[in-house]
């Protein structure tokens, strides 16, 4: 059902865009795109999905998983192309964490440092957010500050009451003490340094990424603008009221770039784009699902269709 509303918003949100959307202008842009332009923020795509790998690695064993940087690499390209295939928001992870645990057992430590990596990597996003509002080239619309500042006071209140989870009585022994590895696991320093430098990694490369694209169709836009775009934008696509966030992440580029005298359908353009470069990538994760065998990504010899199943 939760899939379905899904899909129905994003249907909604995509029928209305269409309607709006003066598609010969839209083609005219596509038409005037630098092409290099393009192919550059693919391959940052590329590389953020590789640094992001390695922040799951750093996670990953510190929980005592010693895979290779390749494998995790291979992981989360697969990941991409099911999050993309999918019409749910676990997918990817759900293929992740079957990959990494590979029948050994150790399922939950598997999806520990999955959640892990995905908290750190939402914290400096939120973090990015906040330092863009502060160095915005512009006088931003107050509904925007008040949006950013709100979503970095909620993620500290969450933080704040991981500790006090330990104390509910309703946990078992087995939780209390997966509960207790999780809080190590975040708060440890030498972790929480390399995890966290390469999330800032993660979010410029994501900046620059659309930045490229922006260059790209021409638009009037600084560059320091996209570190508010960016992580809102990106924030946005995570509420589970779309697919994929299809429709979300249209609507909140023409909104954050309206500030900015940006006309809608170049908003919309520069929206397309930007999904075009994570299905050229999760394409990519595509290929390696379907030879990883030949690649040695995994020890496994079965794929993993009834877990997927469950997560949809």
């Amino acid at each position: 059902m939760r899939n379905v509303i899904r899909i129905v918003v994003s249907a909604t949100l995509l029928t209305l865009i269409a309607w709006r959307v003066d598609w010969s202008d839209v083609a005219d842009k596509f038409a005037r795109l630098r092409v290099d332009l393009w192919l550059a923020a693919v391959g940052l795509y590329v590389l953020a999905t590789i640094v992001s790998a390695r922040r799951w690695q750093v996670y990953a064993r510190d929980l005592g998983f010693e895979q290779t940087l390749p494998q995790y690499c291979a992981f989360s390209f697969i990941g991409m192309f099911f999050s993309l295939a999918l019409p749910t928001l676990v997918g990817g992870d759900v293929m992740r964490v079957w990959y990494l645990n590979n029948d050994s057992g150790r399922k939950w430590p598997a999806i520990a440092s999955v959640f892990l990596e995905r908290v750190n990597g939402l914290l400096i996003l939120i973090a990015t957010a906040c330092v863009g509002v502060l160095i915005a080239p512009i006088e931003l619309p107050t509904w925007v500050i008040v949006s950013v500042w709100s979503v970095a006071g909620a993620a500290v209140l969450g933080l704040a009451c991981v500790p006090i989870m330990r104390t509910w009585s309703w946990l078992s022994d087995e939780q209390r003490e997966q509960l207790a590895e999780f809080v190590r696991s975040l708060r440890s320093p030498a972790t929480l340094i390399e995890a966290s430098s390469l999330s800032i990694l993660v979010q410029a490369i994501a900046v620059l990424l659309v930045w490229c694209l922006g260059i790209g169709l021409g638009l009037d836009v600084p560059i320091a603008y996209y570190f508010v775009l960016v992580p809102m934008v990106s924030l946005l696509m995570l509420l589970p009221i779309s697919l994929n966030g299809m429709g979300v992440r249209e609507g909140a580029t023409v909104l954050f770039l309206m500030p900015l005298g940006i006309d809608e359908t170049s908003a919309l353009t520069l929206a397309f784009l930007w999904f075009t470069t994570g299905v050229a990538v999760s394409l990519m994760g595509g290929m390696i699902y379907l030879f990883g065998d030949q690649l040695q990504i995994s020890d496994c010899s079965e794929r993993p269709e009834s877990t997927l199943k469950s997560a949809i």
